[in-house]
């Protein structure tokens, strides 16, 4: 530090103070964002994170003489680089900045993050040079109505493609802000490790899937393997008495439960037995109310006869 000013070194102090103060550290980066937009962003970020931005060498230096094990983040200062210091964890550290970004208008060679469509309909410019532009530029356009309106969808900037000065002109007239402006993670110290970008972003829905597959698999293999819990108790007690109807239905144990089915079974094999010797078929009883149809009829069978026997009678003795 002897060739340090003064004021450089109360900088590194301030900066040392800040990493001492936080458990987690990490490197942002803050180039290319306009004024009006880092603000903001601070803004929103106020109370759960700190922003101190210096020049690279001065955190260098402040990163290798903090007490926590932060040096590693050194390789990646570069650019415009900004400390950023926090209580809560990588992952949520970085899923907040993810949230906290905010559209901002193409410039000349950024890409196209996603297809850029310029949407049917009035642009609220009134006719002039614009409706020349927007033909050349390939969009259909014309006046109407003392208006430029687009005639219908038009995909302006395909997805990955890089955006020219024209198209960014252009973009920037109609008010459409394709990008987004937010703060980039570098890299993340916590307790001495260190997190890099490509491993800090969680797909939250993806993940919410795979932790209810997980939860099924877990549940069906505890109802197999018999494990008692919270979860699995109503499953295994279903599973049980499904089992024991079963076992009573194949060892012809009677009880409440089982008796129709071993009635209906009993049934069945009298059917097929009687079926393999030959016997008459045997019908299914009846209800009381087929029983009372059925009586009138078994009544007239037997006076019909009653009266051929005494025919028959009356022939024999003349």
């Amino acid at each position: 530090m002897a060739h340090v000013g003064a004021g450089k070194k109360q900088e590194v102090q301030s900066l040392k103070t800040a990493l001492d103060s936080y458990p987690v550290v990490g490197l942002v980066d803050v180039q290319g964002i306009k004024a009006r937009q880092l603000q903001r962003i601070r803004e929103d970020l106020r109370g759960s994170v700190l922003i101190r931005g210096s020049k690279n060498t001065l955190i260098a230096i402040a990163l290798k003489k903090s007490k926590h094990e932060v040096e590693a983040l050194t390789p990646y200062l570069e650019g415009g680089a900004s400390i950023i210091c926090t209580d809560m964890d990588p992952f949520k550290l970085n899923m907040l900045l993810e949230k906290s970004r905010t559209p901002a208008p193409a410039r000349p060679g950024d890409v196209a993050p996603e297809e850029i469509v310029i949407s049917a309909g009035d642009t609220g410019f009134p006719p002039g040079p614009l409706v020349g532009e927007l033909q050349r530029a390939g969009i259909p356009a014309r006046i109407e109505k003392g208006s430029i309106i687009v005639q219908n969808d038009h995909v302006f900037v395909k997805a990955g493609e890089e955006i020219d000065e024209k198209k960014a002109e252009i973009l920037k007239k109609l008010g459409i802000e394709p990008m987004s402006a937010g703060l980039d993670l570098l890299g993340v110290c916590e307790k001495g490790r260190l997190y890099e970008s490509s491993v800090l972003h969680v797909d939250k829905e993806g993940f919410t899937a795979q932790l209810g597959l997980a939860y099924q698999q877990a549940l069906s293999l505890g109802v197999e393997a018999c494990i008692v819990t919270e979860q699995t108790l109503s499953l295994l007690v279903q599973k049980a008495v499904r089992q024991s109807r079963s076992l009573a239905l194949n060892a012809c144990i009677m009880s409440p439960e089982v008796l129709p089915q071993l009635l209906a079974k009993a049934y069945a094999n009298a059917r097929v037995l009687n079926s393999l010797a030959g016997g008459e078929p045997i019908h299914a009883a009846v209800s009381p109310g087929e029983e009372a149809e059925a009586e009138p009829k078994k009544e007239e069978e037997k006076e019909k006869a009653e009266e051929d026997a005494l025919g028959g009678l009356g022939a024999l003795f003349g």
